[in-house]
């Protein structure tokens, strides 16, 4: 039965696909008639500007024409305006090489009629008029190079040194615009032949060299081509490596590659040699309409042919981003002959339809978690502040072991585990391990202290051991933290889901937000605890039938996985164990150990949404077992996520022309495998398992929001001994405010379009937890520390990790919560020392 099932999802055909297609359109054409060749091109204050290059004016050259250098510059101010004459080159120049800089267009080497160029300059367009500066020349004479920007330094590549060469240069030289007064430094020449007209790309820190023509003598002494399908990585670090070669040669095509997506590179035409002797030159039908796709993260080409016939497609001019678009400037359409037009080329995303069935699906799925929530708001009769908070201490411990793994896995780590594996390799599963020991530790050492002391918020055990002020201290750190929080698991996977389907980024906040802020507001934390194991199962279900999908589409299975994984270093090849590596994006074990163990105790020991979880079971040792079910689901669930990084890596270093070159983030990996691959119907469950998974997170920050507001501050400092109805209201009213705050921030958050601005305000509200897990840690380790001791601690703590955030300290920020704990407590341990020892300590007792 099972296996009919599978092979039915399997044969029914997936969603549609993906694919964006490329939108092509031309601007003006350029005031010259018959077009140029190689001309410089790019952008100065916004204006796209076009200088030089070199064309037959008076005859095709099988009719005697003779080829002509220009030193025209046009300028074009707007895409839909006209160009417009407004300088002359130094000297007329072609066949060099153009990079836009912040502080104009560089121009590099090129030739004339007799020579090549060694100068280098920078081309401004100011107010009207162009200006230019010099910059160190070449070491060389250089012209038919490719040459791009990687961040502040410029690299230039290949060429030959004058006209009629039969060899070509295989060097890469660097310029540091920060530095100019080193000159053009040589690199690491390529270990391949020497070429010219090759293209050039850059993607992720690297530069790519693609294809290009080696030149050397034939019979007669005259240069002759081999025309090259070899590609480059370089990276100043590693050096040289090949990547897959070209499925075609791409000579003389645009330069640079126009980066699409996330790790796309995108090749226009250019020569494949296929025609290099046709005959007779005048009947040559021009270069072909065919566009090569490049994939850095499977090292993969695909093609395709997008470019409409009645458009040409050049070769031999650059290829210069404009406006959101990238433009081709003239260029040659076939030997000897040149076109005025400019063409562009932009890449509208192509999202598929989520359609009736799916939405049916995750409508079913939404409306029964509304439906547990009030269930248990009918259940709960008595409506008290304790059934509100602890569930009436009722909850299995396998279903609070399964609330505790939902809260901790966010939309976030749902569809960030598996896209890190695709991107990266699996390296991070040693994060998962440090929980074999937090377990353990926080059952022995932390559990008897919050049952004990029969504790609603995590919190009253700081004023119990230490002041009020801690107390205060650390219940505003995690309600700030968290209001944070729900606004950033509302928006960031709401942005993936809308870049690979058509639900929109505000519909698919609202449906998360407003739904799950209605259950939990009428059902308390037992709606929540419930519909968080509810939605474990359903995310957990979702990640192991995309996986097992995944496997049944790649011929050889599992096995031919393992083997991609194992060639394609995807496994754990980066991790060192020799290292202590303290930058971001580590690899050392060591550290990400460390790491890992600190982010996850702080919130086993000191975050109320797990904290309570503790509270919910009937006794301590239901407790214990809900821990239990906890680790055992992360291990096992965690490492089903990063396999499914990896089997989807496979399944389109298989089939690369399934991969939208248009997808902008690789976080939408996952919900974009899920859209094209699988069942409809099938795919609107694990849409659902997204919702479920940032509902989970939400839900939980919502109710421990409102437990630590009525517990901590309300009932505290605001107004102590008023009814427990009072109470119960001010927390419903609580969430469904820090509910509407986490939904206004996100809906501004997706108006603004400033997802990176907003990670960097998410780790700032994040620096607080490390000092939490010092403060609970002083707590539980030490007796001698007293209230102000453990106040100073904490914020030094605090004050120690912004420190390392705003002067931008070369230490990754997954230590943030290991620096701040340790400075925490080892700061408060001796400052105990300062003052008195206590006299007491809360001791648990049985209740």
């Amino acid at each position: 039965m099972l296996r009919a099932l599978i092979t039915s999802l399997i044969l029914i055909p997936a969603s549609t696909s993906l694919r964006a297609e490329v939108a092509w359109s031309q601007l003006m054409p350029l005031p010259d008639p018959i077009g140029v060749a190689a001309p410089f091109a790019g952008v100065s204050s916004e204006t796209l500007v076009v200088a030089g290059g070199a064309n037959f004016p008076e005859a095709a050259p099988w009719d005697g024409g003779v080829k002509q250098w220009h030193s025209s510059i046009f300028a074009l101010e707007q895409t839909d305006g006209s160009w417009r004459r407004v300088g002359e080159l130094p000297e007329a120049n072609a066949y060099g090489t153009s990079v836009t800089t912040k502080d104009g267009i560089l121009c590099l080497g090129g030739s004339n009629e007799s020579h090549h160029f060694s100068s280098c300059f920078i081309l401004q367009y100011v107010d009207g008029s162009c200006r230019f500066k010099e910059l160190p020349s070449l070491p060389k004479p250089l012209a038919y190079t490719a040459g791009a920007a990687l961040g502040e330094k410029v690299y230039l590549f290949g060429g030959s040194e004058e006209p009629g060469s039969t060899s070509a240069s295989n060097e890469l030289f660097r310029l540091d615009l920060q530095d100019l007064g080193k000159g053009w430094e040589p690199c690491e020449p390529l270990p391949a032949p020497g070429r010219i007209l090759p293209v050039v790309g850059v993607r992720d820190g690297s530069l790519f060299v693609f294809s290009g023509a080696s030149l050397h003598p034939d019979d007669e002494g005259n240069p002759a081509r081999t025309y090259l399908t070899d590609a480059w990585r370089y990276r100043a670090d590693e050096g040289w490596q090949e990547m897959a070669s070209l499925p075609r040669a791409a000579v003389a095509a645009p330069s640079p590659a126009t980066p699409l997506g996330h790790s796309h590179l995108l090749i226009l035409g250019g020569d494949d040699g296929s025609l290099a002797d046709f005959m007779p030159k005048s009947e040559h039908p021009g270069f072909t309409h065919e566009h090569l796709l490049y994939d850095r993260l499977t090292d993969t080409w695909t093609s395709s042919t997008s470019l409409p016939e009645d458009l040409e497609s050049p070769v031999t001019t650059p290829a210069v981003t404009w406006n959101d678009r990238t433009v081709f400037p003239s260029g040659e359409i076939r030997p000897g002959v040149r076109s005025p037009q400019a063409l562009s080329l932009g890449n509208p995303p192509n999202r598929s339809r989520f359609g009736a069935v799916n939405w049916t699906v995750v409508v079913l799925y939404l409306s029964a978690m509304i439906g547990v929530g009030v269930w248990f708001m009918k259940r709960e009769a008595s409506g008290s502040t304790e059934a509100y908070f602890r569930g009436g201490q009722r909850i299995p411990s396998w279903v609070a072991g399964l609330s505790i793994f939902a809260t901790m896995l966010s939309a976030l780590t749902f569809m960030g585990i598996p896209a890190r594996a695709y991107q990266t390799d699996i390296t991070w599963y040693i994060g998962q391990l440090p929980i074999l020991l937090i377990v353990p530790i926080v059952a022995a050492f932390y559990l008897p202290y919050f049952r004990k002391l029969d504790l609603t918020s995590a919190y009253e055990y700081l004023e119990q051991r230490f002041n009020v002020a801690c107390r205060i201290f650390a219940s505003v750190s995690f309600m700030l933290f968290h209001l944070g929080r729900i606004a950033i698991v509302l928006y960031l996977p709401a942005l993936a889901l809308s870049a690979v389907s058509d639900i929109s980024v505000t519909a698919a906040i609202g449906i998360i937000g407003v739904l799950c802020v209605i259950y939990t507001v009428i059902g308390g934390i037992e709606a929540v605890v419930w519909t968080d194991a509810i939605q474990a199962i359903v995310l957990m279900g979702g990640a192991v039938l995309c996986l097992i999908i995944a496997c049944s589409r790649i011929e050889g299975g599992p096995t031919a996985i393992a083997a991609i994984a194992r060639d394609d270093h995807k496994l754990f090849e980066s991790l060192r164990w020799d290292s202590f590596d303290l930058t971001d994006g580590t690899t050392s074990a060591i550290v990400l150990f460390i790491a890992f163990f600190f982010n996850s105790f702080v919130s086993y020991t000191s975050s109320q949404d797990v904290v309570q979880r503790y509270v919910t079971t009937p006794d301590i040792a239901a407790a214990r077992r809900s821990l239990k079910v906890t680790m055992w689901i992360s291990l096992f669930g965690s490492l089903v996520f990063f396999v499914l990084g990896v089997a989807i890596y496979a399944f389109y270093k298989n089939h690369p022309g399934e991969l939208d070159p248009a997808m902008g983030t690789v976080d939408s990996i996952l919900p974009f495998y899920v859209m094209q691959q699988l069942p409809t119907g099938v795919s609107g469950l694990v849409i659902a398992a997204i919702f479920a998974a940032a509902q989970s997170t939400i839900s939980s920050s919502l109710n421990s929001i409102a437990t630590t507001a009525v517990k901590d501050i309300d009932s505290r400092l605001i107004r102590p001994g008023r009814d427990d109805r009072t109470y119960l209201r001010t927390a419903q009213i609580i969430v469904v405010v820090a509910g509407s705050i986490g939904i206004g921030v996100a809906l501004w958050m997706a108006g603004s379009n400033i997802e990176s601005a907003f990670k960097t305000f998410n780790s700032l509200i994040g620096l607080t937890a490390g000092s939490l897990g010092g403060l609970f840690a002083v707590g539980v380790f030490t007796r001698r520390t007293r209230g102000p001791a453990a106040l100073v601690g904490a914020l030094t703590g605090f004050a120690t990790v912004l420190t390392l955030y705003l002067t931008k300290a070369s230490v990754t920020g997954l230590l943030y919560a290991f620096i701040g704990f340790a400075v925490c407590f080892v700061v408060a341990t001796l400052a105990g020392f300062l003052g008195p020892a206590r006299t007491s300590s809360p001791t648990p007792h049985n209740p």
